[in-house]
């Protein structure tokens, strides 16, 4: 019979009873991590000296989070904003786990309230809601299914006795009969439920990445224009975040060849100095430095077929194509 190394079986046991302590717990897969080598840097955001249960719920409060790789002997966990598929494959690590976000448990994310959740809120199977932060409350009323279901009431009125009052007096006899009927009244609650969205018909859906997104090339706008434009019918300007739209973009059969310039949607803050996305988050320092951004008053993002594939301009250029993405309630 060989021997067991106690040292080589302890990790395991270790992760094992970390498993076994969170609820619900799907290991997309063991003994292997996502390749980082094949994603942009501002696809990656990596947390050192962080256990597993407070890495999953890093991952559940950022809805840009899709996958994550953690390895338990050094405490570190990186979180992706894209998942496997394509281009994005996995690699052998014997200390590495990888799990995707549908396999994560719902039971370690924030429970909110839909009077202070800046993010968006989802129903819960035990009846409480999730708050999925990064996003603002602009897809609040969307996301939330507003279903009222009070109970039928029955009101009834149980018949009274008949009463028979007789007064006798030295001669005369008088009888007096008092009868009332039963009334019955029934309340009847009909419940509504509001379907599921849906990416529209003449979009563009990969639910992959998620991106639902719509390119329009004529006429040219500005970029408070362009945005006005994609609102009119639900949607807002793209966030191209993630490489994955980027290289959507570029594929898509409705871009003609020449179509060079889209505006997406990034604006320069004056007062925080920096860019930000349209659903209220700043773009990051890695984002700016890799795609060179340096600023400016009135200054927004467009998107370029050529590399660098982000790139700054005056919001009051009236010369650009653009790129709707219709987010409500999708993801």
């Amino acid at each position: 019979m060989g021997i067991i190394h106690v040292s080589a079986v302890f990790p395991l046991l270790v992760l094992i009873a970390t498993f076994e302590s969170v609820q619900s717990l799907t290991i997309t897969a063991y003994h292997q991590c996502l390749d980082l080598g094949a994603l942009n840097p501002s696809d990656v955001s990596t947390l050192n000296t962080i256990g597993l249960q407070q890495c999953m719920r890093e991952c559940l409060g950022d809805r840009t989070c899709l996958s994550l790789n953690y390895w338990r002997n050094d405490l570190r966990c990186t979180q992706h904003r894209v998942k496997t598929g394509g281009a994005y494959g996995l690699v052998p690590d014997s200390e590495c786990i990888y799990i995707e976000r549908q396999d994560l448990p719902m039971t370690l994310a924030p429970v909110c309230s839909t009077s202070h959740c800046q993010g968006v809120c989802k129903p819960l199977s035990n009846g409480g809601l999730l708050c999925e932060t990064n996003g603002t409350t602009a897809f609040l009323k969307a996301s939330i299914l507003n279903i009222t279901m009070p109970q039928p009431t029955t009101t009834s009125s149980l018949p009274q006795t008949a009463t028979t009052i007789s007064t006798t007096p030295a001669v005369t006899t008088t009888t007096t009969t008092i009868s009332t009927t039963p009334t019955f009244t029934t309340t009847t609650t009909t419940t509504t439920t509001t379907p599921a969205p849906t990416c529209p018909s003449d979009y563009k859906w990969d639910p992959n990445i998620p991106f639902c997104h719509k390119i329009t090339t004529d006429p040219k706008q500005s970029w408070p224009n362009a945005r006005a434009a994609c609102q009119t019918v639900g949607a807002d300007l793209a966030i191209i975040d993630v490489s994955a739209k980027f290289s959507k973009i570029l594929s898509d059969p409705d871009r003609p060849f020449n179509s060079f310039n889209h505006w997406m949607g990034g604006i320069f803050n004056t007062t925080t100095n920096s860019y930000y996305w349209i659903d209220g988050r700043d773009v990051g320092a890695t984002f700016s430095i890799t795609y060179g951004l340096s600023g400016g008053a009135d200054n927004c993002l467009y998107w370029y077929d050529m590399s660098p594939q982000t790139r700054e301009k005056k919001c009051t250029v009236a010369q650009y194509s653009y790129v709707c993405e219709y987010r409500n309630g999708l993801y």
